[in-house]
């Protein structure tokens, strides 16, 4: 299971290391995210690892306001509910706090970011929050 996942998601100069290595590697190391892009990441969030990209503190803020808005009447009684983090999601990347708009320039050109949504839900986000488990687990295996 473990070599399928590096064959699909990794490019193949990656496939043959451990996942703690792979926490390490740069993000371009992920099949589908160019240099480019990993340059953009690093300009825009200082972020120049797959751990880096995994527990970066705007991602997530952006999976936390999304979170709020999936429960969205289901997490507080009636007197207490809010739209604020249902419409919340919906806002630019640029609403969360120390996200530039030119930062959120660079999410939109290295991976088509524009929402608080898309930046909590992005493919990659969720590669690389995978990677960092199974380099956790196979930590805690060894």
């Amino acid at each position: 299971m473990s070599a399928i996942l590096k064959e699909k998601y990794l490019d193949k100069k990656y496939e043959n290391l451990t996942w703690g290595e792979i926490l390490n590697s740069p993000v371009s190391a992920i099949s589908g995210v160019s240099e480019q892009d990993g340059k953009d990441l690093k300009e825009a969030f200082n972020i120049g690892t797959i751990l880096d990209f995994a527990q970066n503190k705007y991602v997530c803020l952006a999976q936390g306001i999304n979170s709020f808005s999936k429960a969205s009447g289901q997490i507080l009684d009636k007197a207490y509910e809010s739209k604020e983090f249902e419409d919340l999601k919906d806002k630019p990347i640029s609403a969360i706090s120390g996200i530039s708009e030119n930062d959120a320039a660079l999410m939109k050109r290295a991976f088509g970011i524009d929402t608080i949504q898309e930046l909590a839900e992005n493919k990659y986000v969720r590669i690389t929050q995978i990677i960092a488990s199974l380099a956790l687990l196979e930590k805690l295996l060894s």
